[in-house]
């Protein structure tokens, strides 16, 4: 169960529906890496009671019906997940005189549990046995619901029943639905209709991007590059009308305490194609607005168009890592032999680089390529952060299948004396395809910060502080090799 009440010392109030015309809502709904999980994504019981991830705002504008003097309004479709900390209203016009006196967000769950526990000291009536001929029904005060459920009849006996076909309530108590609802006790000097807008955070809302990247047959490397948007809503709350903003970026948010479903596709006005545009900046982050309004149902999964689709060029890239360890400034070099060897074979990771002249959300990209019988088939995706305009993406496709690798240490030399060791190293590439590739070899020198590539045989770019990258050419049906020898030192005294 989530409650909060609390007094509001404004101006300004909401309230249920009265009239019949369809709630407008406006949402902004958010993509950070932090919030956006998978699992918002993918079907999950809607009964676990789990916080489903994501973050979005809502406005919610509503007109109601007010008396003179005293109102208690209540609203009944919002999101499940939202902040009542966080929620504010505010009165559109003139206000006639209103003003919020108490507010409350109920969100007890209807649920055979929370029922006994509502009506314990209640008469109910329980039914056991599997049809109307055989049931055998008893009818008492409710006593307890642990291990069964215990009454006391009208005799005085006490009876616990641990299996039972259905059990029949006098009533819905207070309070208690089968959805949250806001509630506020508030006073208007006038009697009239007046529109008010709610405005809260809530979870169960969340976008990513989608992005297709289908690589264009022939010799050169061009992809037919598209984008997209995927909401997901798992609020517990349709959202009819709504006009939807996609905010791409990361606030900074204080922390509080599976099969694919179908896709649907959003409504909009007929003969329209539903698309996000890009409408500028929300502070630091990038907004997309959805140029109509959409019905969003409660556990759909919407899809829309962020970009057009583009050709662009790209770099087939391959990538031996062998080991990704690093160096540990704070402590003392590493000095045992074995440390970071590995003499078996691995894969060489398949890449494929590119640069799009746009800022691109975080989310996941797809790349196809037409086999050689013309059938496009799935090559691989990964999931990329938010990037910049105009900045390189590498996308991870998978273990190449005709390319491996292999690493070996051929020499391991240390001068404590000295405070100096020297380790050498070969590496393998071993290409069985028909084309000659171009492998990029990252090395990490993870010993210690202080080194220096004393030998090797073939050119290499340092990275960073502890990387360097090889280019080896492997030629077709064909191997390549690669030696170095790096050299460590230290200036002060470790055991």
């Amino acid at each position: 169960m989530r409650c909060s009440a609390f007094a509001i010392a404004l101006a300004f109030t909401v309230g249920a529906a009265a009239d019949e015309n369809p709630s407008r809502y406006g949402i902004s709904i958010y993509n950070g890496a932090s919030s956006n999980a998978d699992a918002l994504f993918e079907a999950v019981d809607a009964d676990a009671g789990t916080a489903p991830g994501g973050y979005a705002v809502v406005r919610d504008r509503r007109q109601f019906d007010l008396k003179a003097g005293a109102n208690t309004l209540q609203v009944r479709d919002v999101s499940r997940w939202l902040d009542p900390g966080a929620l504010s209203v505010r009165l559109l016009g003139d206000g006639n005189g209103a003003e919020i006196l108490s507010q409350r967000f109920e969100n007890d769950p209807l649920s055979f549990d929370v029922l006994t526990q509502k009506h314990l000291g209640h008469i109910v009536e329980i039914a056991s046995g599997d049809g109307a001929a055989g049931a055998n029904t008893v009818s008492g005060t409710l006593l307890s619901s642990a291990g069964g459920l215990t009454v006391q009849t009208a005799d005085g006996r006490v009876i616990t029943v641990t299996e039972f076909s259905r059990v029949t309530f006098p009533d819905l108590p207070k309070g208690l639905s089968a959805t949250p609802a806001l509630r506020w006790d508030m006073t208007a000097k006038n009697a009239g209709a007046q529109v008010f807008e709610i405005v809260y955070p809530t979870q169960g809302l969340g976008w990513r991007a989608e992005y297709n990247a289908w690589i264009a047959p022939g010799g050169d490397c061009k992809v037919d590059f598209s984008a997209w948007a995927q909401i997901a809503n798992r609020s517990g709350n349709d959202f009819h009308n709504a006009h939807i903003k996609l905010i791409a970026g990361e606030p900074h948010r204080v922390t509080q305490a599976s099969q694919p479903r179908p896709m649907l596709m959003a409504k909009a006005a007929p003969g329209h194609a539903l698309a996000a545009n890009d409408s500028g900046m929300a502070g630091d982050y990038h907004e997309y607005t959805l140029d109509a309004a959409v019905d969003l149902g409660s556990g759909s999964l919407v899809r829309v168009a962020l970009y057009p689709s583009q050709p662009l060029p790209c770099e087939r890239q391959y990538l031996f890592e062998s080991t990704r360890l690093h160096v540990n400034p704070g402590m003392a070099p590493m000095t045992d032999r074995g440390y970071g060897s590995d003499d078996e074979h691995q894969p060489v990771l398949a890449t494929l680089g590119l640069h799009v002249d746009r800022p691109l959300p975080a989310g996941r990209i797809r790349v196809i390529e037409d086999a050689s019988d013309g059938t496009p088939e799935f090559v691989g995706e990964d999931h990329i952060r938010h990037t910049p305009r105009g900045e390189p993406i590498t996308i991870d496709l998978g273990d190449a299948f005709d390319l491996r690798g292999e690493r070996s240490q051929t020499d391991y030399q240390i001068d404590k004396e000295r405070r100096s060791m020297n380790e050498s190293f070969a590496i393998r590439l071993v290409n069985r395809s028909a084309h000659a590739q171009t492998v990029t070899v990252r090395e990490h020198l993870y010993r210690w910060t202080q080194w220096n590539i004393v030998q090797s045989s073939t050119k290499y770019e340092k990275r960073n502080a502890d990387t360097v990258d090889f280019k080896l050419e492997a030629p077709a049906n064909g191997e390549a090799k690669l030696t170095y020898t790096v050299q460590y030192q230290w200036t002060e005294s470790y055991k």
